[in-house]
């Protein structure tokens, strides 16, 4: 089973769609386990909740070709970034189960 990662949302508790999919988006995964532990925010079941740095995300959609992300997945992570910098944050927050 996949376990995908929701941008937080403040609006509401409602989730429309996953950013990235932990399993599916290995390099994206590695890059941020190996930059900020990400692995170390989630449970033994590898669901919890983890601040992203934007810095990390912008490195990843900037070579998305390195990265093996598709063209949904980048879309996702751009607007992730917009929204994490009009609220002035540094980081985006995701759900992951």
């Amino acid at each position: 089973m996949s376990i995908n990662a929701y941008r937080m949302r403040t609006d509401n508790q409602e989730f429309e769609r996953p950013s990235f999919d932990i399993g599916h988006d290995e390099k994206l995964i590695e890059l941020l386990n190996a930059e900020m532990q990400f692995y170390m925010s989630l449970n033994s079941f590898g669901t919890g909740i983890a601040d992203v740095p934007i810095e990390l995300l912008e490195n990843a959609i900037g070579s998305p070709e390195d990265f093996e992300l598709d063209d949904d997945t980048v879309t996702h992570l751009q607007s992730d970034i917009a929204m994490a910098r009009s609220k002035k944050e540094d980081v985006v927050t995701y759900y992951c189960f």
